[in-house]
C-alpha cells in the first residue's frame, strides 16, 4: 500500500524566492519516485545528465533540453479529435496501473486516497510525478474544481521555488515572471500577450483565496471545453502582478487543437513547454534551435485573432456574472 502525507495550511510555501530547496513533503516524492527507479517501473532508464541550454538571443530565455528518450520510448499517445472526449475504460486509465507506481496520496482533514501522486513513466526530467485525483470516478480528461485545489495544495506543500503543476487539454497534448495586463477587475484576472498564443492569468496570494480562484478558473476551463477549444493550465510560484509580495500564478492558455496527436518535427508545446521549458527529441535541433525559430513554431498553435478576441469578450461575460 503507498503512503500518506497530509496537507499542512500552516506550512504552505507561496516562495519563489527562498534558499530552502527541499522539505518533509519534497523528501517523500524523491524517496518515492527514487524507490520506482530501482523497481524498474519507468519505460526508459532516466538521464540526470541531460544536456540543457538557455535560448539567450531574445526576452523569453527558454530552456531547451535533448530528451531523445521521452519522444522514442514513451506510450503513443491517444489521437483524440476532440477536446470533450468521454472517459472509455477499455482504453489506458489510471485505474489500470500498479500500486507501486502510486507514491502517496496527499489527504486532508475529509479525504483519505482522494489526491493520488503517480509516476510518469516516461518524465521529462527527474522527479515529474502525475497528480491523479478521484481516479475511481472515471472522469473525462477536463479540469474540475476539485482537479485545481489539488494543484495548489501539491505547489504550497513545497518548499522548491520552481515546482509546476500543469494540466493539458485533449487535443493540447494532453519564463513565468513576465509582466501581464490586467484583464478582469473585479475577479483579479490578467492577460498574459508577450507572444501571440495569449494566457488567462490568475494570482493567489494565501489559502483564503483557493476556492475562490479555483471556481473562476474552472469556468474558463468549462467553457473553452464546452467549445471544443484545447487549452493548457500550470501552477507556478511568483511575485505578485501588483506588489512584490509572494504569490501563485495560474496560466491559461488557448489555441489551437493538435488533431489526432500529430507532433511537429521541431518544438510540440503543451503546459510544460508553453511555461519555458523545452524538451527536445533531436541532437540537430536542439545545437541549431534559436528563439525566432521556437516563436515560428508557436505561432502554429496561434488562433485567429477574431477568435481570440471572441473568446475574450465571452469569459469577460463570464467572470461579470460571477458577481451578479
Amino acid at each position: 500500500m503507498w503512503k500518506h502525507f497530509k496537507f499542512d495550511p500552516t506550512s504552505a510555501n507561496f516562495s519563489y524566492r527562498t534558499d530552502e530547496k527541499f522539505n518533509e513533503f519534497d523528501t517523500l516524492l524523491r524517496c518515492e519516485w527514487d524507490r520506482a527507479v530501482t523497481q524498474g517501473l519507468f519505460t526508459f532508464q532516466i538521464d540526470h545528465h541531460a544536456k540543457y541550454r538557455i535560448l539567450d538571443k531574445g526576452n523569453l530565455n527558454y530552456v531547451i533540453q535533448l530528451n531523445p528518450s521521452r519522444y522514442e520510448k514513451r506510450r503513443t499517445p491517444y489521437p483524440f479529435e476532440n477536446v470533450n472526449t468521454p472517459f472509455d475504460k477499455n482504453k489506458f486509465n489510471f485505474n489500470k496501473i500498479k500500486n507501486d507506481e502510486i507514491l502517496f496520496s496527499l489527504d486532508n482533514e475529509q479525504d483519505k486516497d482522494k489526491y493520488l501522486i503517480i509516476i510518469n513513466n516516461s518524465p521529462i526530467r527527474p522527479y515529474h510525478v502525475l497528480l491523479v485525483p478521484n481516479r475511481e470516478l472515471e472522469q473525462p480528461q477536463i479540469l474540475t474544481i476539485d482537479c485545481i485545489l489539488f494543484g495548489l495544495q501539491f505547489v504550497v506543500s513545497s518548499a522548491h521555488p520552481y515546482i509546476l503543476v500543469g494540466f493539458n487539454s485533449l487535443c493540447g497534448y494532453a519564463s513565468m515572471n513576465h509582466t501581464c495586463n490586467l484583464f478582469h477587475e473585479k475577479s483579479n484576472c490578467y492577460i498574459l500577450n508577450l507572444y501571440d498564443t495569449q494566457a488567462f492569468v490568475f494570482e493567489i496570494q494565501n489559502l483564503n483565496e483557493f476556492e475562490k480562484i479555483a471556481r473562476y478558473v474552472c469556468k474558463i476551463t468549462d467553457y473553452l471545453s464546452l467549445k471544443n477549444i484545447a487549452h493548457n493550465m500550470a501552477i507556478v510560484k511568483g511575485e505578485s502582478f501588483s506588489s512584490s509580495t509572494d504569490a501563485l500564478r495560474i496560466f491559461i492558455w488557448f489555441r489551437q487543437s493538435v488533431v489526432n496527436g500529430t507532433m511537429f518535427e521541431r518544438c510540440n508545446f503543451a503546459c510544460i513547454e508553453l511555461s519555458g521549458f523545452m524538451p527536445l527529441q533531436y541532437e540537430e535541433i536542439f545545437n541549431d534551435l534559436t528563439e525566432s525559430g521556437l516563436r515560428e513554431d508557436l505561432n502554429k498553435i496561434v488562433l485567429p485573432t477574431d477568435e481570440q478576441q471572441r473568446i475574450k469578450e465571452d469569459v469577460k461575460h463570464l467572470l461579470d456574472n460571477s458577481f451578479l
